[in-house]
């Protein structure tokens, strides 16, 4: 790894994402007094050879195999100090293939996940920022994108960005205040579903420690959503809590609240009380549990988290319901974290988390994993949806064997009019998304041979089913790689994939796609 002094700012300006420039340059007026301090600035070079057999993921008698010769140059770009925190990953894509005119192919890809904190004032003024830029599947009935980011059927980029500037006060040991403002923005570049603008406006009173067995709090949001396309929306979002402590592991807590959405409702109502009580049990540091059940405006309302890490495993259970739309999945992805689970299996050998955390990453780029675990679950709705999720994670570390799955299934029921989504779907489809069913497994394993080799094998499934119109789709990967370390900063691995489906896009035909893929990765 190299150590420079570089500005942020130059490493943004090597980004060339446009919608992301105002976030970044901002956050980095913001640093700029941290610009002293040391920054790792990693450039990378990815070199990927592949041989396919269907190079657009196309039914069968569509498919054309072909050469594709993929050029990644990116950079990381990290720095973790008292004052400041930034990480960074950029990268550009160029796919090079013998046939220019195969419709349904990209020629060139970006992608961007960035990370900014910064202590503007000691204990009263903070910032927050981020920005992500990448391929989303548009639709849950398309093709998987599963390493073939060469084709574009069913993807489009997407665009993220947000900073929140924030003030903290503390009165004593009896409360801790904080008032929150948030810039955000979403932009898909699509038709039927614009680029859209958020700012919102939250409050949160805390009880301090002065309060030993009782713990109190006050949450008070209002989001202001200005869509280019379509209808403006307002959100408000209140809530008062209390808890008691029955036992050192065992606090009970209870909830009443007041949701109000000015969406375009089915007929039923877009606001109204809430309410909810529950429990949080953490008998030891390597397990919790909490849970809750009460009653929303949409109707009955539960939540459970459930987690236990011992020295070679890492469990994760989750449930909840919540009311969501593509925008709001995009800002805050419902994902399981790749990093997230690989932090509790790392930290027996890494105790040190800025250690553990380039090890994780070290370990996500030789093996080739994604971000997250379920990354196919959003898709393109102007829709607000009661989306009730439920996510199953596990992690496995001993030896020479590492190995995660995860499992997870979504219900989304709409509670907004289907006409907003005339424009993307068409108005003979605009009740697809009425209640859709998303059911999905991804697995992989890890096996170290010797100290610079490794074999690799990721699979996933998909089952996506349109609940109102009875259309389904199945999906499904399976990736096999040989990865060896020529160099300290030097790796080479060879990937075989194969990848079929039975989706909607494709009139209901299957498609299937074999690739052997050889490259080069190196850190410069």
């Amino acid at each position: 790894m190299t150590t420079t002094t570089a500005k942020l700012s130059p490493a943004v300006t090597r980004a060339r994402a446009r919608p992301l420039r105002l976030p970044l340059a901002a956050a980095a007026l913001l640093l700029a007094p941290a610009a002293h301090a040391a920054w790792s600035f990693v450039p990378t070079l990815d070199l990927r050879e592949t041989y396919t057999d269907n190079v657009a993921q196309q039914r069968a008698e569509l498919a054309r195999s072909q050469f594709v010769t993929e050029i990644s140059p990116g950079f990381q770009l990290k720095h973790k100090g008292p004052r400041l925190t930034v990480n960074a990953r950029y990268g550009l894509r160029y796919y090079l293939m013998q046939d220019k005119d195969i419709a349904g192919t990209n020629r060139s890809s970006r992608y961007l996940q960035a990370d900014g904190k910064a202590k503007v004032i000691d204990d009263l003024l903070y910032v927050d920022a981020m920005a992500r830029r990448g391929q989303q599947a548009i639709s849950q009935f398309g093709q998987l994108n599963s390493g073939s980011n060469y084709a574009s059927g069913n993807r489009a980029d997407v665009s993220t960005w947000r900073i929140s500037p924030y003030l903290v006060h503390r009165f004593g040991a009896t409360a801790r205040s904080e008032l929150r403002y948030a810039r955000d923005s979403v932009d898909t570049g699509r038709t039927g579903l614009g680029k859209t603008d958020g700012d919102t406006l939250s409050f949160m009173l805390n009880s301090g420690p002065a309060y030993r067995k009782v713990n109190w709090g006050l949450q008070l949001t209002e989001q202001k959503i200005r869509n280019q396309t379509g209808s403006d929306i307002s959100v408000q979002n209140a809530n008062a809590t209390l808890g008691y402590q029955v036992l050192p592991t065992l606090n009970m807590n209870a909830g009443m609240g007041y949701d109000k959405y000015d969406y375009q409702s089915l007929g039923g109502a877009n606001g109204g009380k809430a309410w909810n009580a529950g429990f949080a049990w953490t008998p030891s540091r390597r397990s919790s549990l909490t849970a809750s059940f009460g009653h929303r405006y949409y109707g009955p309302s539960r939540s459970l988290k459930a987690l236990h890490r011992s020295r070679h495993t890492n469990w994760s259970i989750v449930y909840d319901d919540s009311v969501q739309s593509t925008r709001s999945n995009f800002l805050m992805p419902a994902t399981v974290s790749t990093a997230d689970l690989l932090d509790g299996l790392f930290t027996p050998n890494y105790p040190d988390p800025i250690e553990r955390a380039r090890a994780i990453e070290a370990y996500m780029r030789a093996t080739n994993l994604p971000p997250s675990l379920d990354h196919s679950i959003n898709y393109f709705s102007n829709r607000y949806s009661l989306q009730k999720q439920l996510r199953a994670s596990a992690g496995f570390r001993q030896g020479r064997v590492n190995a995660m799955f995860s499992v997870f299934r979504v219900r989304r029921t709409a509670l907004s009019v289907r006409d907003t989504d005339s424009e993307l779907l068409g108005s003979s489809s605009n009740t697809l998304n009425d209640s859709t069913d998303q059911k999905g497994l991804t697995a992989t394993w890890d096996y170290r041979v010797t100290a610079r080799t490794s074999l690799n094998l990721n699979s996933e499934i998909l089952d996506n089913s349109s609940l109102s119109t009875g259309m389904q789709s199945r999906s499904s990967a399976v990736r096999f790689g040989v990865r060896h370390q020529l160099r300290s900063k030097l790796s080479a691995t060879l990937d075989l994939r194969h990848v079929e489906g039975n989706t909607a896009i494709l009139g209901g035909r299957p498609y299937t796609e074999n690739a052997v893929s050889a490259s080069l990765s190196m850190q410069l």
